[in-house]
């Protein structure tokens, strides 16, 4: 049976998966319209430091019916299926009785490592769009879900959890993965600031730092080191490659260079600049001989390298599928049962002076980089999702890696999880 048949036999039998969502910003109004015609689940309540956005999702798509409540207990007085709920607080979500599932969607690693934790704590289904947040604890938080009997899962919609759907789908037809990544829209460019990009951000509609974060190609590593952590899969070379290539030639660019390509090891994680974006892609061989005669029939190309690409992601319209999947199926989509292969790391986006402080993502100060895990660990890189508003206790250089060392960090539930999280690699 289909989710869509399981979703459809759940609302008839009278159920409703009863959602919470923090941080309304443009991913979670996208969340509440697309649930409001999804069968079987409803957004039942909305948190966002600006509680007037909280209350335009509801707006947005005609619910009136809502109230702002100041702590849970309130909404133990609400019939969330008449009546939905509203906060300024992200704290409150987690301990809403009534909710089932809580999607995170504001980005912000520690309030998305404290959303998670407090969700799983209330035995609450965890549905992570905040990427920052996974790539930094993911490991520690998928464990603790585990132990607690509830699931914690990178949210479809994103290329993480697209390319997860190639990888598995290959490998269950015995496909050896050679490569496999996404499309990055724009040009990189690691200089790329709030005010350099300003006019161009004013164009597009955007927020100047979610635009750079894109363009100086943070958003790629963040994304990429997800969908390594999750598959197994590392990284060629630092920062990976990120071919200017278009679709028809990825199987043969990204492939060994004995076979014609850029690789030096296959099972690999990267990127590519042309016509890929908004796309992810997976280069595969099969060692079966009727099975490439069956794809070169099939015009999948002369091998030994098959491309399989899926031409779109969809963002907050996909979220749906995970929340089914994980109430319905108790199944993660994309989360890291292993430990980390990947590591983001941060590296300067011009001279550092003793005394500053570091700001954050899509920024003015750093930039994300990405690393195999047992070189970062072992030059003792400092991860991009502690790095928000670190003391720099030394200079650095412009393009340098920033170390623990270099900075104070701020002590938060963030840096505290991700000291469990070291130490059980350790």
């Amino acid at each position: 049976m289909y989710i869509y048949d399981e979703l459809k036999s759940f609302e008839t039998g009278g159920g409703k998966i009863k959602v919470g969502i923090v941080g309304a910003g443009f991913m979670g109004q996208g969340i509440v319209e697309v649930m409001e015609s999804a069968p079987g689940m409803e957004v039942a309540a909305i948190s966002d430091i600006d509680i007037d956005r909280a209350a335009a999702c509801y707006e947005s798509v005609d619910f009136k019916n809502y109230s702002e409540i100041k702590n849970a207990h309130e909404a133990v007085k609400i019939d969330l299926s008449k009546r939905r709920v509203i906060c300024s607080d992200f704290r409150i979500i987690p301990e809403i009785e009534q909710l089932d599932f809580i999607i995170e969607a504001t980005g912000v690693p520690e309030v998305g490592a404290q959303t998670a934790f407090f969700s799983i704590m209330n035995k609450k289904h965890v549905g992570m769009m905040n990427v920052e947040a996974d790539i930094t604890v993911g490991y520690y938080l998928n464990m603790l879900a585990k132990r607690s009997g509830v699931v914690y899962t990178v949210c479809t919609g994103d290329e993480p959890a697209a390319i997860k759907e190639l990888h598995d789908f290959v490998k269950t037809l015995g496909f050896k993965v050679v490569a496999c990544g996404k499309g990055k829209n724009n040009p990189l460019d690691v200089n790329a600031t709030p005010e350099t990009l300003g006019s161009r951000a004013k164009e597009s509609g955007l927020n100047p730092r979610l635009l750079t974060e894109f363009v100086d190609g943070s958003k790629t590593m963040v994304e990429m080191s997800c969908a390594a952590n999750a598959t197994g899969l590392t990284i060629d070379k630092r920062n990976m490659h990120g071919a200017n290539v278009n679709v028809d030639q990825l199987s043969k660019v990204f492939t060994i260079k004995d076979r014609g390509g850029l690789l030096s090891s296959e099972g690999v994680i990267d990127y590519a600049i042309g016509d890929v974006a908004p796309g992810v892609f997976l280069v595969a061989r099969h060692e079966g001989k009727i099975v490439n005669s069956t794809l070169r029939y099939l015009k999948l190309g002369e091998g030994p390298d098959y491309l399989f690409y899926r031409p779109y992601h969809l963002t907050s319209i996909e979220v749906p599928v995970s929340v089914a999947a994980g109430f319905l199926h108790q199944k993660s989509v994309i989360s890291t049962a292993s430990p980390p292969t990947t590591e983001v790391i941060t590296i300067a986006k011009k001279d550092l002076e003793k005394g500053g402080q570091i700001d954050c993502l899509g920024g003015f100060t750093v930039y994300a980089g990405i690393e195999k895990t047992d070189n970062a660990r072992h030059d003792n890189l400092l991860p991009f999702g502690l790095c928000e508003g670190a003391a720099l206790k030394t200079d650095i250089k412009k393009g340098s890696p920033i170390t623990y060392e270099n900075v104070k960090l701020k002590d938060n539930l963030l840096l505290s999880f991700r000291k469990i999280q070291d130490r059980m690699i350790d």
